[in-house]
Formats: C-alpha cells, structure tokens, sequence
C-alpha cells in the first residue's frame, strides 16, 4: 500500500462515518481502530528515504556524542602524557642536582626538557583539538543536511496530504449542506 492508496482508504473510512444525531449532525463517528490502521499503514508506506533519514540523524548524533568522547580521551591522553614528560624531566633535574660539578649543565638540559615537553604537550593538545572541532563541524554539517532534506520531504508529504484532506472536507461540507437544504 502507497501514501495515496492509505489516504484515500482514510476519505472512505471519512465517508462511511455514521452522523450523531441532531443537534450535533455536523460530528460523526469514525471508527478508532480503523483509522488508526489505515495511519500505521500510510507511516508504513512513506518512502525508505523517510526512514533512512531518520536513521540517519539518529546516526549522526551518536557518532558526534562518540566523537566528542574519543576527543576527550585524547586531550587526557595529552595531558597525561604532558605529565610524564614533566615527571620525567624533574627526576632527572634532581638527579643531575645531586652531582655538583654538573649543577649548571643540569639545569640548562632540565628547562630544555621543560620547554621541550610543554612545545610537544601544546602540539599534541593542539592536534587533538583540531581533530575533534573537524569531526564535530563534519558530523553537525551532515546532520543538518539530512534534517532539511527530511524537513522538505515531510513537508511535501504533509502538503499533499492538506491538499487531500481539503477535498474530503469540500465534500463533506457539500454532503451537510445537501443535507440542510432538504
């Protein structure tokens, strides 16, 4: 079953409704259960496109929750590592320290491996960084593509479906008025 083959079984369910009696002959009576088939039939018959878009927002917003924690695991790796090269670079300061002869050439190699360790942590902070803002500016582009792409699809859909539902109203409206006229 299409979209149009659910809605025009929808204007015959609207058709074969019973009028309530007077005063309130404008209301009818629609059977619930059948019109709540003939809406599960018409979400069933939407285009796979309808539903692959769905899918693939859903997919986007995991990979970019993903993304962002891969992220974050690589900025406390830089971290972590930052913190290791300083370690590193303090015992072996105060290793040096211990032999006096050595104190002035200790202290220049131990701010080298300062300077040399904050230079590769700010790199590797700096990378991690640029990685995750490109992940997250690609997976939010893509999202938002494929949410207007869905957005004017359902908007198509719903436009014909207004367009449809004007009809059977036009011809319910006929149908009262012959009925008042009599």
């Amino acid at each position: 079953m299409n979209v149009f083959q659910a809605l025009d079984s929808m204007e015959e369910a609207l058709n074969e409704a019973k009028p309530l009696p007077w005063p309130l002959q404008a209301r009818s009576v629609i059977d619930k259960d059948r019109l709540k088939k003939l809406i599960a039939r018409t979400r069933d018959s939407l285009p796979e496109e309808v539903h692959q878009a769905r899918w693939i927002s859903r997919e986007t917003r995991r990979i970019a929750e993903e993304t962002r924690g891969k992220a974050d695991r690589v900025v406390k790796e830089a971290h972590s590592k930052a913190h290791e090269i300083l370690s590193r670079a303090e015992l072996e300061t105060q290793q040096k320290v211990k032999n006096s002869e050595v104190l002035v050439q200790a202290r220049k190699e131990a701010e080298k491996i300062l300077a040399d360790a904050r230079t590769e942590a700010d790199r590797v902070l700096g990378e991690a960084d640029a990685r995750a803002a490109a992940v997250k500016s690609a997976a939010e582009h893509a999202a938002r593509k494929i949410r207007e792409e869905a957005d004017r699809y359902a908007m198509k859909v719903l436009g014909g479906m207004e367009s449809e539902l004007t009809k059977i109203l036009g011809i319910v409206k006929l149908g009262q008025e012959s009925l008042q006229d009599e």
